[in-house]
C-alpha cells in the first residue's frame, strides 16, 4: 500500500485521473483521494485539484452519455468535500475536527433540505410506492412493507447519515494514506481519540432525547445522523480499548462483520449508546493508566 501511495503522489495527474474514474462508481474513494492530495499540497492546491477533477467528471459524463448535470453536481460535491476535509486535517492536524465538521455540515444540510422540501414523503413518494409494489409482489411481509413505508418521513436524515458515514470513512482513508507517505501522524491514534465533545455532544444528546417524545420533522430527521455520529465515537472507544488491552484483532473483525449483517441496526444502536455514554462519562479514562 505504501508503494501505491508513493506512486499516486509521484504525479498529480495520476491521482486526479483515478479520482475522476472512481467518482461515478465509488464517490467515497474520490473524496479520500482529493483529501490526500490536499494534505500533500495544501488547501489552495487541493481546491485546484478538486476543480480539475470535477471538470473531468463532467466531461466524462458527457462523453459516456449519462446525465451531465446530475453527475456533474455529484462530482462537484464529491471533490469539494475531499478538499474541505483535507484542508481541515492539514491546517489543524486533527482528524477529530474533520469528524465534527462533517457532522455539523450534514446537520445543516438536513435543515436546509427540510426548508426547501418540507414534505420529503411527497418528494420520494412515487419512487417509494413503486418499490413497495415490487416488494409486495415478491412476497415481502406486511411488517417489512410498513417499516419501509415509514422511512419516507426521515428520508433526508437517512441520506445525510449515509453521506456522513462515507465522509468519515473517506477522510480516515485519506489520512491513513497520508500517514503512509509520512505526511501525517498515526491514523490509529487519531481515530481512537474521536469524540463529539460538549459543543456538539449537548445538542446531539438533546436530539436523541427529544426524538422519543416529539414527531417534529427536523428532530426525527436529525436522529439517524446523530446516531451515526455517536456510533463512530463508539467505534473509537472500542478501538481504544482493543489497542490498550491488546485484544485479538478477530474481535474487531467480528464487530465490523456484524455491521453489515442482518444485525446492523442492533450493532449501530449499541455503538451509538456507547458513544453517547462516552461523551458524558469518559469510557477511555481508565486507559490512561495503561502503558
Amino acid at each position: 500500500m505504501t508503494a501505491f501511495v508513493s506512486w499516486l503522489l509521484r504525479r498529480r495527474y495520476y491521482l486526479l485521473i483515478l479520482a475522476i474514474a472512481v467518482t461515478p462508481l465509488v464517490p467515497m474513494l474520490a473524496v479520500a483521494l482529493i483529501a490526500l492530495d490536499t494534505i500533500r499540497r495544501g488547501p489552495y492546491q487541493g481546491l485546484v485539484s478538486a476543480a480539475i477533477a470535477a471538470t473531468g467528471v463532467f466531461a466524462l459524463s458527457v462523453f459516456v452519455g449519462s446525465e451531465p448535470m446530475v453527475v456533474g453536481t455529484v462530482g462537484v460535491i464529491t471533490m469539494l468535500s475531499g478538499a474541505a476535509l483535507g484542508a481541515i486535517v492539514v491546517t489543524t492536524h486533527s482528524l477529530m475536527l474533520a469528524y465534527q465538521a462533517s457532522l455539523l455540515a450534514c446537520a445543516a444540510a438536513v435543515g436546509g433540505a427540510l426548508l426547501v422540501w418540507p414534505d420529503a414523503g411527497a418528494l420520494i413518494g412515487p419512487s417509494l410506492d413503486s418499490l413497495l409494489e415490487v416488494l409486495r409482489q415478491s412476497g415481502a411481509a406486511p411488517e417489512q412493507l410498513e417499516a419501509l413505508n415509514g422511512l419516507r418521513d426521515i428520508f433526508f436524515g437517512l441520506v445525510a447519515a449515509a453521506i456522513f458515514a462515507q465522509l468519515i470513512v473517506a477522510v480516515v482513508l485519506g489520512y491513513w494514506w497520508s500517514s503512509l507517505a509520512g505526511l501525517s501522524q498515526d491514523v490509529g491514534e487519531q481515530f481512537r481519540a474521536l469524540r463529539l465533545g460538549r459543543i456538539l455532544g449537548v445538542p446531539a444528546t438533546l436530539v436523541m432525547a427529544v426524538s422519543l417524545f416529539f414527531d417534529a420533522a427536523l428532530v426525527q430527521n436529525l436522529f439517524p445522523l446523530v446516531l451515526f455520529g455517536f456510533c463512530f465515537q463508539g467505534l473509537a472507544v472500542t478501538h481504544a480499548w482493543a489497542h490498550a488491552k491488546h485484544w485479538n484483532p478477530a474481535l474487531l473483525l467480528v464487530m465490523y462483520l456484524l455491521l453489515v449483517s442482518p444485525l446492523t441496526v442492533v450493532v449501530v444502536l449499541a455503538l451509538g449508546s456507547m458513544g453517547l455514554t462516552d461523551n458524558w462519562i469518559n469510557l477511555r479514562a481508565p486507559l490512561r493508566t495503561v502503558s
